[in-house]
């Protein structure tokens, strides 16, 4: 099951946002919470289960109830897993002079798992849009941002999924306590990748031995190094 935290993290070198200015431009909206977050978890168990297909269904279902609820509110959407990322885009929408509505994260979470759930369907060229979708409503969600850059890494577009795995390093900060280093290590692993691909063998080591500092069992990060080794061991 994909979980939906709720444990707050505050953005280390953000400015301080004046409350009023931010509360005048954005307003959390208020949703049926429970029910939501329970559907969409229960999506995430059919996906977990092999049962994409059933997820979509179910998915389709929420999100036409939640676009049905926003229908003529002409505001900027947003979606925020933690009330740091709340703070960032209610004040994003202050300094912009534009009105905007933070949505609870259950609102974004059903439109990225319906991109998930078509590419378990092998209709990955349909998921694009849905995780594209997923990332407007909740720019600086590093989960997003770093599965929509695995989607064009796996094309080989080293250009986006470079720019996508850079802000899902820097979106991690806002991450929740428990997703932090998650989130984090899975950028930091995106971006390595690349370097390899670009010959870039050091700087590459560099970022995987990062990710071991930040969590010593990340054996994809010491498989990546066994790997790197067994390259340079080929040029001698």
């Amino acid at each position: 099951m994909i979980a939906l935290p709720v444990a707050l993290a505050l953005l280390a070198a953000s400015p301080a946002i004046p409350s009023a200015a931010a509360a005048a431009a954005a307003q959390t909206a208020t949703l049926p919470q429970d029910e939501e977050i329970g559907q969409v978890d229960h999506a995430a168990e059919l996906i977990g289960a092999g049962k994409p297909a059933e997820a979509v269904a179910l998915l389709d279902t929420l999100i036409a109830a939640q676009e049905r609820r926003r229908a003529g509110d002409a505001r900027q959407v947003y979606c925020a897993r933690s009330e740091a990322e709340t703070v960032l885009y209610s004040g994003r929408a202050a300094r912009e002079k534009k009105a905007a509505v933070v949505l609870p994260q259950s609102a974004c979470y059903a439109i990225f798992l319906k991109g998930f759930a078509l590419i378990d369907l092998d209709r990955s060229d349909e998921a694009r849009p849905w995780l594209e979708r997923a990332v407007a409503m909740a720019p600086s969600n590093a989960h997003f941002l770093g599965e929509l850059g695995e989607w064009y890494k796996i094309r080989k577009d080293w250009a986006k999924s470079r720019d996508l795995f850079a802000r899902a390093v820097a979106a991690s900060d806002l991450s929740p306590d428990n997703r932090k280093t998650f989130d984090k290590t899975r950028g930091l692993r995106g971006l390595a990748y690349i370097l390899i691909e670009e010959g870039k063998l050091d700087a590459a080591e560099a970022l995987y031995r990062q990710c071991l500092e930040l969590d010593p069992a990340d054996d994809r990060s010491k498989r990546q190094l066994d790997y790197i080794a067994g390259r340079r061991g080929k040029k001698i």
